[in-house]
């Protein structure tokens, strides 16, 4: 019996545009994928990401991969082709970490898992989105405190139904120059990613993700 801990993910897409997307998006967040060439060549019990009716029906032919047949070309079935190769259908929770700013720094975790990061103009969007793309059990967002803090957290919970949004202290959340104190917050949270390396609007809004804070009602 195989008991398999994750599966390799190999992206099939037919469509230009979305294959140059995909992989941007892959790359962005360091996931490993391989590209499909020919079905002998696809690993033992891979995850077949494509848009492609025929590679689809071609991969059917093997019982030990896993199909995400996505034709439309879709974020959220991108992401289930992602989760596929973690052994998950869903997140169990997908939490929006913001630090208010004149542009807010976010950063997504799917359980402990990176999923999205940068900076926004539009949080209310922005939040649309990830609900949107990322298939999870439950969405919490948390906001910092200062600044406009309440006012964008109110501004959340009302626009966007069915997340729940915790207003969150950020004493002790932005980062000193001390990169030690930073690699302690994150032990054990997969998140070796270059953008948290002097990003301390990032890496505030990933410490606001990670602390309980009060919710807005």
């Amino acid at each position: 019996m195989v008991v398999l801990l994750y599966r390799n993910l190999v992206v099939a897409v037919y469509d230009p545009k979305w294959f140059r997307e995909v992989v941007d998006k892959l790359r962005r967040r360091g996931i490993k994928f391989s590209f499909y060439y020919t079905l002998d060549e696809v690993p033992e019990y891979s995850v077949v990401y494509t848009d492609s009716s025929e590679i689809r029906d071609e991969v059917g032919a093997r019982r030990d991969l896993a199909v995400v047949y996505d034709p439309e070309r879709t974020c959220r079935g991108l992401e289930k082709a992602v989760l596929a190769s973690l052994m998950k259908s869903e997140y169990g929770s997908l939490t929006i970490g913001v630090d208010p700013g004149s542009r807010h720094a976010f950063i997504a975790l799917g359980d402990s898992v990176v999923v999205d990061w940068g900076f926004m103009d539009d949080l209310v969007g922005k939040v649309r989105e990830l609900v949107e793309c990322v298939p999870a059990t439950s969405v919490i967002v948390r906001v910092g405190a200062h600044g406009r803090g309440l006012e964008i957290a109110r501004d959340v919970k009302i626009r966007v139904p069915g997340v729940r949004v915790e207003l969150v202290s950020e004493y002790n959340t932005t980062p000193s120059h001390s990169r030690a104190s930073a690699r302690l917050l994150l032990k054990g949270l997969v998140v070796n990613r270059q953008y948290l390396r002097g990003n301390k609007d990032v890496l505030a809004a990933l410490r606001i993700a990670l602390k309980q804070g009060v919710e807005v009602l």
